[in-house]
């Protein structure tokens, strides 16, 4: 996993090393504008540049990249927003006229925009000649050219996300992020303003030589070695019941998808509980799935509670969700249903609840414009319910420090895709995985399935991809 921090973490870093281990500001400024530089120059050889920089150290991180791109024969300007006022600043700016490069108000047309104008320490929308630069950004971004944000871009909150103003934010093709990556960075709505984003090590893992307490981050970016770590291997002599029996106590077409869904995760028995009446209604259904009226906690595993069930089973849910002994992943109208609660039922068993926005609003008793405005701090107050997958770009799982599934895009938005999850997650959660990590797998299977995707995708083809 890769570590995430909040922007008062990474200060944090920063004044630690520069404090403590000796390594001065301005150093660090050189080591963050030069591996800037050096992406810029290996993805674009030949490219004329204008760095627009700010008044400070971001736009020192600017003054230290233009100087390097000019010395290996980038056509180079400089547009400065404001006069440098950081120390460290002001002589990299002193050092960028020693070279000639004087700051200019026009700059003629380049290939490649480099946004140092702000940097994380920003709090609210830009203003004055900052938000001139940012409009004049846009306006050059209309021909096609390329914008690098150094850090983050101009009017991007680096713990939401969220653009302070819509109408004045630096939209980037590529976001360089020095020390580490920010929280901001890789949850919606930011996740639309970034581009492609790329970490610069400056070499911030010094600060934990003086102060451990530095190494927790506030989220940690799921990649690929974990989730292949954690899958769970069959072994020669495993029968279906080895491999866990899932329970999905739901209605018509989404219980249908989170049957398959649990035996694509490997699960070896899966039924569906529903009254004898409504199994007529279970079209597509593969013949490996058993039907049954009843949830029986002396042979299923694991309870899926929720898909189609229908919001007036209202007794039913709350009954399985305090009772069933074993873990439970409660989705769609199992959360309607304990969203009408004051507060989570209790119960001393493992429970999952997987909402997306306007769930997650009705659960906290908040507007879905709320839990979109700050994601990361939904999925802490969330996780009161238990486990929580708080679904979207990019799906976050909670813990004392939340998981940043990175995988998916906007094929999983589409009826029954998130069905076909809860059903994944239980079949995980059947087969003996740690709740947590048989979540991460869920999640991140589900969304590398979603990128397999052909345009116009349903559910039923996602299943298929999950392959």
């Amino acid at each position: 996993m890769i570590p995430v921090r909040s922007c008062s973490q990474v200060r944090a870093h920063d004044q630690k090393v520069i404090d403590h281990i000796g390594i001065p500001g301005q150093q660090l400024m050189e080591v963050a504008g030069k591996g800037c530089a050096e992406i810029i120059s290996q993805r674009w050889p030949r490219a004329s540049v204008i760095v627009y920089c700010g008044p400070g150290n971001n736009g020192g991180d600017g003054y230290v990249i233009a100087r390097w791109l000019h010395l290996w024969g980038h056509d180079v300007q400089l547009v400065q927003a404001e006069e440098a006022r950081s120390q460290e600043s002001q002589e990299n700016a002193r050092l960028c006229h020693l070279l000639g490069l004087q700051p200019k108000t026009t700059a003629a047309p380049a290939t490649i925009l480099v946004d140092a104008l702000l940097g994380t320490g920003q709090q609210s929308a830009p203003k004055g000649a900052i938000a001139r630069c940012v409009q004049e950004i846009k306006q050059r971004a209309l021909s096609g050219v390329q914008t690098v944000a150094i850090d983050i871009p101009t009017g991007v909150c680096g713990a939401t996300g969220q653009a302070f103003d819509p109408e004045c934010v630096v939209r980037a093709h590529l976001t360089l992020s020095l020390g580490y990556l920010k929280t901001g960075l890789l949850v919606a709505p930011g996740l639309g303003l970034i581009g492609e984003v790329q970490n610069v090590d400056i070499g911030l893992d010094l600060a934990h030589r003086w102060d451990r307490s530095l190494e927790t981050p506030e989220a940690w970016l799921l990649e690929q070695s974990d989730i292949h770590s954690w899958i769970p291997k069959k072994r020669q002599g495993d029968a279906k019941w080895n491999l866990g029996h899932v329970a999905v106590r739901a209605g018509g077409g989404a219980a249908v998808l989170a049957a398959h869904g649990a035996f694509r995760a490997g699960a070896g028995l899966v039924t569906i509980v529903a009254p004898r009446q409504e199994w007529a209604n279970l079209h597509g259904l593969w013949p490996e799935v058993i039907l049954s009226e009843h949830v029986d906690p002396l042979r299923h595993d694991v309870l899926v509670l929720g898909p189609g069930l229908g919001i007036d089973k209202v007794e039913d849910v709350l009954e399985h969700w305090t009772h069933f002994e074993g873990p439970l992943v409660a989705d769609a109208d199992a959360l309607t249903i304990l969203a009408g609660e004051q507060q989570a039922p209790k119960t001393s068993f493992p429970r999952v609840i997987t909402p997306h926005s306007a769930e997650a609003a009705r659960l906290l008793g908040q507007r879905r414009s709320d839990i979109e405005r700050d994601r990361m701090s939904a999925v802490k107050k969330l996780s009161e319910w238990g486990l929580c997958v708080l679904k979207g770009p990019h799906t976050l799982i909670s813990g004392p420090e939340t998981w940043i599934n990175p995988t998916g895009n906007a094929s999983l938005a589409t009826a029954g895709s998130g069905d076909v999850l809860a059903g994944h997650i239980g079949g995980y959660l059947a087969r003996g995985v740690a709740p947590r990590k048989a979540v991460a797998v869920a999640v991140w299977r589900h969304g590398i399935a979603g990128e397999r995707l052909p345009p116009n995708a349903t559910a039923s083809d996602l299943v298929d991809a999950l392959r």
